[in-house]
C-alpha cells in the first residue's frame, strides 16, 4: 500500500472513531480496515456497545480494550490473534463473542467469568480442549468450536441447561459425556466430521432436540432401546458415512442412513411453518442463533430485515441450517454502504498515490 493511501485509510479509520465518541455512538464497525493495531483513541469509546473489529490484521488485543466495560458484541474473527489477555474476564456485560479464525490454540480459563455470554464462537483456532471453566457460562445459548483439534469435551461443558445451538463438526472427538442429556434445551447438535464410536443415547433425553447431525462418524450400532417417539420435535438424525451405513439396520423414519431418504408423511402446516420461521430467524439474526417459539407466527418472518449473504449462507433447512455460518449480522445498510464507498474510491487514489510512495 502506498504511503498516501495507507495514511487515507488510516485517517479515515480515526474519523470515524472521532464521530463515535463525539455521538455516543453504541455501534461501532472497524472491519476490513486492514488495521494492523488498535488505535488507542478507541478505549475512549465508553459508549460503545457494539464493536465489530472482523476481518482485519490485528495480532495483539490490549488490556485497555477490556475497559470497554458497555460491550455486549465484540468480534475479532479473522485477525491474527495470539492470545487474550486475562482481563477478558472485565467484559461482564458480553453477550455475543467471536474469536473465530484465530492463531490462538487455547481458551482462557477466565472466559468463564464472562457471565452474560450467550452465543460464543471459536471456530478454527486451533484448540486442542476446551477448558471445564466453560461450564460456568449458564445464559450461553450458541457455542461453535468447528474446524478445531478436540478429542473430547468436557463434563462441565453439559452443565450448560440453556444451550440450544452446539456445533462441533470437524474435529477429533471420539467420546462424549454420559450426562448430555443435562443439556435439556438442545435444539441443534452438530457433530459430523468426528471419530465418535457409540451412538450418544443421553442426547435422545433432550427433548425440544430437531436436529442431530452424526454423519462422518465412526459409529456401527444403535442401542437396542433406541426409539424417537419421545422427541416430538426430532425432524432427522444424520448417521451418512458411518460403519452403520453397511449394515442391515432397521428402518427409522426420522433416521437418515443414505443420500435418498424415503419421503416422510407431510408435516401439518403449523409445524412446516414452524420449521421455516426457525430457519429463516436463525440465519437472518445470525447471531445468537435463537430458534422461535414452537407456535411461531410465520408472519413475523415477513417483517425481518433480512441480507442476501444470510440467505446464501445457509444450506437446505432439511438437512439443517449450517450453524457453523450462522454469525453476527455485522453492519447496518447505511454503515455497508458508507464502507463499499470508500472501499471503491481508495483504489482510484492509489492510481494517483503511486508515484508518491
Amino acid at each position: 500500500m502506498s504511503a498516501i493511501l495507507k495514511f487515507i485509510r488510516e485517517n479515515h479509520i480515526l474519523a470515524v472513531i472521532e464521530q463515535a465518541v463525539a455521538k455516543k455512538k453504541s455501534r461501532l464497525s472497524l472491519n476490513a480496515f486492514e488495521i494492523t493495531e488498535i488505535p488507542n483513541l478507541l478505549y475512549s469509546c465508553l459508549d460503545v456497545e457494539h464493536l465489530y473489529l472482523h476481518k482485519n490484521r490485528i495480532s495483539t488485543i490490549s488490556v485497555q480494550l477490556t475497559q470497554l466495560s458497555n460491550l455486549t458484541t465484540l468480534t475479532l474473527d479473522y485477525n491474527n490473534i495470539n492470545s487474550l489477555p486475562s482481563e477478558i474476564s472485565n467484559l461482564k456485560n458480553l453477550v455475543n463473542l467471536n474469536i473465530s479464525y484465530n492463531p490462538l490454540n487455547e481458551l482462557i480459563p477466565e472466559i468463564g467469568e464472562l457471565e452474560n455470554l450467550e452465543a460464543f464462537w471459536c471456530n478454527r483456532i486451533g484448540l486442542k480442549e476446551i477448558p471445564k471453566e466453560i461450564g460456568k457460562l449458564s445464559k450461553l445459548d450458541t457455542f461453535g468450536a468447528r474446524g478445531n483439534e478436540l478429542k473430547a469435551i468436557p463434563e462441565e461443558m453439559t452443565a450448560l441447561h440453556k444451550l440450544r445451538w452446539l456445533t462441533l463438526e470437524n474435529n477429533q472427538i471420539e467420546m462424549l459425556p454420559s450426562t448430555m442429556d443435562k443439556m435439556e434445551s438442545l435444539v441443534h447438535c452438530n457433530l459430523r466430521n468426528n471419530m465418535i464410536k457409540e451412538f450418544p443415547v443421553s442426547i435422545m433425553k433432550c427433548s425440544d432436540l430437531m436436529f442431530l447431525q452424526l454423519n462422518n462418524n465412526q459409529i456401527s450400532s444403535l442401542p437396542d432401546d433406541f426409539d424417537t417417539g419421545s422427541l416430538t420435535m426430532l425432524e432427522m438424525i444424520d448417521l451418512r458415512l458411518n460403519p452403520i451405513c453397511e449394515l442391515d439396520h432397521r428402518d427409522y423414519p426420522l433416521v437418515r442412513f443414505t443420500e435418498e431418504i424415503t419421503p416422510n408423511p407431510q408435516p401439518s402446516s403449523s409445524r412446516a411453518h414452524a420449521t421455516q420461521a426457525l430457519a429463516v430467524n436463525a440465519t437472518a439474526l445470525r447471531l445468537p442463533a435463537v430458534p422461535a417459539a414452537r407456535h411461531a407466527d410465520p408472519l413475523v418472518i415477513a417483517e425481518m430485515d433480512l441480507d442476501a449473504s444470510s440467505i446464501e449462507s445457509s444450506e437446505d433447512w432439511e438437512n439443517s441450517v449450517n450453524s457453523s455460518e450462522l454469525d453476527v449480522q455485522y453492519q447496518s445498510d447505511e454503515e455497508r454502504a458508507e464502507n463499499e464507498a470508500i472501499g471503491m474510491v481508495l483504489p482510484d487514489l492509489s492510481r494517483y498515490a503511486s508515484t508518491a510512495s
